[in-house]
Formats: structure tokens, C-alpha cells, sequence
């Protein structure tokens, strides 16, 4: 089968209604890989396109997955149960989404689930409460779809290929950096260590070598073995897709986790005290209204699935809804390609009701 017949689209799901999440990952794809994340995916014959949804299952409570969904994928979609009101927690998932669309320039959709006969009466009302609230976010010419019957979860897809699509841009450049995302690693008998993950950036072939970067000694040098993409063969694997790669070298499964980056030799640098630009969003309700460098808080940064604690060292005080230049130090090391880090500010304490996304900062390089 041809290796240049489809597309893949990276979707994640979030809402509070987890059966809802589950109903709109099994119109995209058969249940896949789960843990606190649960992967759906699918060579849709019928589009000749293939998904690979995620929805995280240990949100709200943790809110680790739930970043981490949004990291892996560009395509989000916030599944709104009919049923239950607008609260805390759309909240925090919107805040999430808003700022991946800022950051990240992802794709959004919103979908309202859980119409029946007997509650499609407050229906027109629900809608204009969600527009109101995505007026005040950058997601306010974000679609809304109705999701009811069987045709409305096949229009759903449809769309989602069509921004796909849209969004998409050839990625056949033998130069870009390979950067791949892994999301699990477990050893297979006769085959040894296998690692699942996305391709973010660049591309990969069978033979090639790499690195694992992401521990505190020397980086692992290994080398692809086998790819594979939804249970087929490959040679190659390009930006966007979810891969399993057999790999060759010094490495067990239990030394790779998601702090880990595979990459090519040699490109990436650790930091563990920058200069940054900081955002904190307008919504976040700092104690006594505004972030003060040296105060001693601990927060918690994301760059790309690899998570540390953090302090804000010094700097502009910073009120919410607004920005400044701070000095930030972290526990452990973050790794970026040269072109510095840029990560989410979170507080990754149990939900409460209040929101725990921060902000998000950006290196400033020398």
C-alpha cells in the first residue's frame, strides 16, 4: 500500500462528560494505547485520511494529562455536555485551549453533546452562553456543532480533515530537525525496546540514527530498527504521525518516558536558568493580585511533555492579563533545538475549582 495516500490528524478531546469524549474518539477510531491518556485511531477508509484522537482520562483532577493532550496534538476539540452547566472546569479547559491557539497556533472546534428531546429546548440559549464566553478568548469565530445523530459525528470528521487540511504545510525538507514526542515505551519479546510517539517536526527513516535526549547523565545514542504506522510497515515517517519504533541500542523501556525527546545528534542544549518573557493570563487570580520574582513560590513549567518545578528568581512584578521580563530557574533541565524554550506556567496541584493554568513564557536569547 502506498506510503503517500493519507493524511494524519492529531485530535484531542477534552470535556468534563468522559463517556461524551469517549463516544467522539470512537467516531475517529478504535481504542488504542490507554493510561492516563486514551489514544483512538483509524485509517479511515471511507476518507482515506487517518486520526489519532487523544482525550486525557485523569482530568479534571490531574491536570498533567490534559496538557499533555494539548501538546501532542493541533487539532482541539471541547465536547460540552447539554447537561451540565457551563463551570469551573469548561472554564480551565477553554483557558488551556485559548492559549494553545495564541502559543501554538492550533485548530479548535466545539461540539455540544448530550441532546435529547427532553433538554433541546435550552439549546439556543447554551449556544449563545458558550459564544459569550469565547468572545472574550481568541477562539471567537470558533465553530459550534450540534452532535445528536450518527451524521452529525460524520460531519465532525469531515471538518476536522477540512481544517486539517487547511492547516497542513509540506514537511519533505531532509534538513528540518527530527523531533519526536513519545507518549509510551514497553519492550516486546524478540523485538526489544519500543517507544509510541509523534512526530512534531521533521521526519524519520528506518536505519537512521538518533539520540534520546532528557537525562541527567549523557544522552543514548540508538538507531530505528522498524517503524510502524497504525499496525503497517514504513520506511519513513513524516511530521504528524503516530508512530511505533523498534529500537536499536543501549536502552530499556523503563529508562524512556515522556521527559525524553528523540532527536538527531548533537542539536538540542539543556537550560536550567533562562531570561524570559512571561505572560500570566488574565483569568489566573494570583495571591495578592500580582507575581512577584523572589517570593519563594514554586510553580510548576511544561516544555513540550517534559515537566519541572520552577521559581521566578527575578524580574517585573507581573499582574494577570499582563506581561513581563523575569528570570526563571528550574529543578530539572529543558531542552530546546537553539531557538530557545517556550512552555506553560501551571500549578499542577489536585482541581478545586479554581484555575491552574498560569501563563506561558518565552526565552529571551542572548
Amino acid at each position: 500500500m502506498s506510503e503517500s495516500v493519507e493524511h494524519n490528524f492529531l485530535v484531542g478531546i477534552f470535556g468534563e462528560n468522559l463517556d461524551n469524549n469517549k463516544l467522539v474518539g470512537q467516531a475517529l477510531g478504535a481504542p488504542g494505547t490507554s493510561s492516563d491518556i486514551q489514544f483512538y485511531n483509524r485509517l479511515d477508509a471511507e476518507l482515506n485520511q487517518v486520526f489519532c484522537a487523544l482525550t486525557p482520562l485523569k482530568y479534571p483532577d490531574k491536570i498533567k494529562p490534559f496538557l499533555q493532550t494539548l501538546v501532542l496534538t493541533n487539532i482541539h476539540v471541547l465536547n460540552v455536555d447539554l447537561n451540565i452547566d457551563l463551570n469551573s472546569i469548561i472554564g480551565e479547559i477553554i483557558v488551556g485551549i485559548d492559549l494553545f491557539h495564541k502559543l501554538f497556533d492550533t485548530r479548535v472546534l466545539i461540539v455540544i453533546s448530550g441532546i435529547t428531546s427532553n433538554n433541546e429546548w435550552k439549546l439556543s440559549d447554551f449556544r449563545i452562553k458558550i459564544k459569550n464566553i469565547l468572545d472574550t478568548t481568541s477562539l471567537k469565530d470558533t465553530e459550534i456543532f450540534n452532535l445528536r445523530i450518527k451524521e452529525d459525528y460524520n460531519n465532525l470528521k469531515k471538518k476536522i480533515v477540512e481544517i486539517g487540511l487547511a492547516s497542513q504545510k509540506s514537511n519533505n525538507d531532509i534538513n528540518v530537525i527530527t523531533k519526536i514526542l513519545i507518549d509510551h515505551a514497553f519492550s516486546v519479546k524478540g523485538i526489544g525496546t519500543v517507544i509510541l510517539g509523534i512526530i512534531k517536526e521533521g521526519r524519520v527513516d528506518t536505519g537512521q540514527m538518533l539520540e534520546l535526549i532528557g537525562y541527567s547523565g549523557s544522552n543514548k545514542k540508538v538507531i530505528i530498527r522498524s517503524i510502524q504506522k497504525h499496525d503497517r510497515d514504513f520506511k519513513t515517517a513524516i511530521k504528524g504521525d503516530r508512530v511505533g519504533l523498534a529500537l536499536k541500542g543501549n536502552i530499556s523501556a523503563n529508562e524512556v518516558s515522556r521527559d525524553n525527546i528523540l532527536t538527531n545528534q548533537g542539536i538540542y542544549k539543556s537550560e536550567i536558568s533562562i531570561k524570559a518573557k512571561v505572560f500570566i493570563n488574565q483569568f489566573f487570580k494570583p495571591k495578592n493580585n500580582t507575581i512577584k520574582p523572589g517570593d519563594g513560590i514554586q510553580y510548576s513549567v511544561m516544555v513540550d511533555l517534559r515537566t519541572t518545578p520552577c521559581k521566578f528568581i527575578a524580574g517585573e512584578e507581573i499582574s494577570p492579563g499582563n506581561s513581563g521580563i523575569v528570570n526563571l530557574n528550574f529543578l530539572k533541565p529543558l531542552y530546546h533545538n537553539g531557538s530557545g524554550l517556550k512552555g506553560i506556567i501551571a500549578d499542577f496541584s489536585r482541581f478545586d475549582n479554581k484555575l491552574r493554568i498560569i501563563g506561558y513564557f518565552i526565552q529571551i536569547l542572548d
